[in-house]
Order: structure tokens, then sequence, then C-alpha cells
């Protein structure tokens, strides 16, 4: 159950934005200066006729344009009568599309992508308390180290880096509550009465505005290692 079209919509739109912009300012300039063009058209003869183009042809055609793309960005997909599972399956296929997009690989409710010696993870994390009601989950972010890795979580000494690190064995691990403006924590929430799309949006948003930056701030392991949470062996530090 896949209803993820935003991506075309979005390219779709901003083409004809585009082409808009430029039919319009075509047409703007053909009328502040008084020009106009003219065409050899073929009829079905094969006896080339000349036709002259004012001002309006491209700014009729910058409107056109600019009324398809308006189409395209309102449309929305149908969505099917959903129970409460299907609604949950809506929303983590959303989150995972959206992820993808920006190039992380998933397993299970996992999300990892690699930026060298460093790496970001996500993880959806579900409540133990959820019932037939009510589903409720929330997102974790981390940041992943090598260095943190081999001191701190590699308790058998192999040497060897996870070629997917989850969440919890990064140096760095945050709550998406955490990274909000109001510092509480958060838990997005599914019932029988949940706006999938709406919920999605929220959920979009704090992907967007707060997630993604988070993981902007951190490009190399010198940029960890001061905020980083170390656990040597043989206790905390």
């Amino acid at each position: 159950m896949n209803y993820h079209i935003s991506k075309f919509q979005q390219q779709g739109f901003l083409i004809l934005m585009i082409c808009s912009a430029i039919m319009l300012g075509i047409g703007i300039y053909m009328f502040v200066a008084d020009s106009y063009s003219t065409s050899i058209v073929t009829s079905w003869r094969f006896n080339p006729t000349e036709r002259t183009i004012s001002w309006q042809t491209p700014v009729f055609g910058a409107i056109v344009m600019l009324i398809l793309g308006i189409l395209i960005k309102i449309d929305k997909p149908k969505l099917p009568k959903m129970n409460i599972q299907d609604k949950r399956t809506f929303v983590f296929e959303k989150i995972t599309d959206y992820l993808k997009e920006n190039d992380f690989k998933k397993r299970g409710n996992h999300f990892y992508k690699s930026n060298g010696s460093i790496g970001y993870c996500v993880n959806i994390q579900s409540d133990k308390w959820d019932d037939a009601d009510q589903i409720r989950f929330t997102l974790n972010v981390g940041i992943f180290t090598e260095a943190f890795w081999l001191e701190c979580e590699d308790f058998k000494n192999t040497g060897i880096i996870p070629t997917f690190p989850k969440e919890y064995e990064c140096a760095i691990r945050k709550r998406i509550g955490g990274l909000l403006p109001v510092k509480e924590d958060k838990w997005y929430c599914i019932t029988s009465s949940t706006d999938v799309m709406k919920l999605w949006n929220e959920i979009e948003r704090d992907l967007t505005e707060y997630i993604l930056p988070f993981f902007t701030r951190y490009n190399t392991e010198s940029d960890v290692i001061p905020n980083q949470f170390i656990y040597r062996k043989g206790g905390k530090q």
C-alpha cells in the first residue's frame, strides 16, 4: 500500500512554475518593446504560411502553465478506508520513503546513512503499551562514530565496524522531543479517528525542520567528540 507521489508532484510543479515564469517574461518583454514574432507554420499540404505572434501568446501560455502547476500542487491522492493497522502502515511507509529520498538505508524500523567515519541513525520506536485502539510511536536519532564504537561498544574487541549501526550504538543520541523548541517528550498517536495525512504532514515537518538539520551539524568525528556521551568499560566517565 504505497501512496508516495509527492516527489513527482513537487518536480512537476517546479518545472511548470519555471516555464510559466519564462513565458511571462517573454510576454512582458514583447509588450514593453512593442515587438512581434513571426513563425513559419507548415500546412498539411506542405505550403509554408507565416503567422505573427503577439505578446498575448506567451502570456496566455504562462497562465495555462500556472493553472496546471496549481492543479498538480493541490491534487491529493484519495485514500481508502483504513483501520488502525492500515494507518500505521501508511505512515511508516511515508517515513521510509522520505528517509530513502535522503539516502538512508532501512532495516526493520532502523535507518542509517553513512558519511565517512561517522553516520546518522533514525529509529522508529513503538510504545510497548499499544493496544487495539491506539498506536503510539516516536523517533530516535543518533550520531555514530567509528572511534566511539571501537572504544565503548566493541565488547568482544573484534575491531570490526558494523556496516549498519543502530541508534542505541551511537555516540550522541536524541529523541525528537529533545530537538523541538519546547524540549518535551513527543509521541505520535494513531487512533481510528486519526487523519493520516495531517499526521504525516506533522512528522514530515519534524523530519525536515529538526532531524535533518540536527544531522548537518555533525560532518566529522571532531564535531562529535566534544558532545558525545562516553561510557568506558568499567564504569561511566
